[in-house]
């Protein structure tokens, strides 16, 4: 945790220019939309500073990175989601590629908490922060990846890795799903959810609340860094920086995604890997070392779930070269128990 904070602090000054100090006074302004949207993330974040020897200002910061630096770092993350086969008990795989900074690799842990009033999950998070990708017990899982518009301007909302945690500690599908859509959102974002009773629903969002989701449902559903939605309609002065961006691989990866997902055939757990370990159209990403380091990217970690047994597979480091460890939700549970 403490090099995760090292890290950001000099990511935040890299691209914002803002000191520590200033950083955390920034948080600051979104202590109470997070208390109005979930009364238990505030008091996690003291327990999580307590814990680490740190201020709550700082763990609040981390937490709010998205919406301090709002659209000037940005990942290149895949998600996808499909089921095994075309029958209708067919498992539910569920996994992405996280895209960002290398030395968050040594940040990343693998989050496992039983809440005494939600559902106990594990997500594959940077030490400090509530929540990023992942599963719950009642068979709920999350992939999420970045987006960024010039409606992105840092304004005071719920922030992206709050609403991370609420989907993860949500009872059923649909209360996963109000938690994109209720509150008003502070940053743009995708959460790609699905359950294991075979449903999955794509929740492309900009700043704002329910008008500025764009919803896809499907089983075979997939996403990169740029919006898919087919209409401005409503959006003034809506621009998709990622489409305007020359570096950006987003549009070569959603296609190699879709093009996965939407093939016949079955599926498995080592073919979702592989797609992930995909260096044609930079599923798979590599930091070329050809600029300054704080703007390195590359793939952190990768994660595959089967959300109908209940298993996980990670890696640490690219999944080209990392190999997958296997998981299971209920012994994880069992041990944070």
């Amino acid at each position: 945790m403490h090099h995760s904070l090292a890290l950001y602090e000099n990511l935040f000054r890299h691209y914002t220019g803002m000191r520590w100090p200033a950083v955390r006074d920034r948080a600051g302004v979104f202590a109470g939309p997070i208390d109005d949207y979930d009364v238990r993330l505030l008091p996690e974040i003291e327990g999580i500073a307590e814990g680490a020897a740190v201020e709550a200002e700082d763990i609040l910061a981390l937490n709010v990175r998205t919406e301090v630096m709002f659209g000037m770092a940005n990942g290149e993350c895949t998600a996808l989601c499909t089921p095994v086969n075309d029958r209708a008990d067919a498992h539910v795989l569920l996994a992405q590629n996280w895209d960002w900074h290398p030395g968050a690799r040594e940040t990343c842990v693998l989050l496992v908490e039983a809440p005494h009033d939600a559902p106990p999950f594990v997500t594959l998070v940077e030490a400090g922060l509530l929540a990023k990708c992942g599963m719950n017990e009642r068979g709920i899982g999350l992939a999420a990846t970045a987006l960024t518009s010039t409606l992105d301007r840092g304004e005071p909302g719920v922030p992206f890795h709050a609403i991370l945690r609420r989907i993860l500690t949500s009872g059923s599908f649909d209360e996963a799903i109000d938690a994109v859509l209720a509150p008003i959102r502070a940053s743009s974002g995708n959460f790609l959810l699905a359950s294991r009773d075979g449903r999955a629903v794509d929740l492309e969002g900009a700043p704002g609340g329910p008008d500025a989701v764009h919803r896809t449902d499907g089983t075979r559903l997939a996403h990169a860094n740029h919006f898919l939605r087919p209409s401005r309609a409503g959006f003034d002065g809506f621009t998709d920086l990622e489409r305007i961006d020359d570096a950006s691989t987003s549009v070569s990866r959603q296609g190699a995604a879709d093009t996965w997902v939407s093939a016949a055939g079955e599926r498995s757990v080592d073919e979702v890997l592989g797609v992930l370990r995909d260096h044609s159209t930079s599923v798979c990403q590599h930091a070329d070392g050809s600029g300054p380091p704080e703007t390195a990217i590359e793939t952190v970690a990768a994660i595959a779930m089967d959300l109908t047994e209940g298993s996980l597979w990670v890696t640490e480091g690219p999944p080209c070269t990392a190999r997958a460890e296997r998981f299971e939700l209920g012994s994880l549970v069992a041990h944070a128990a």
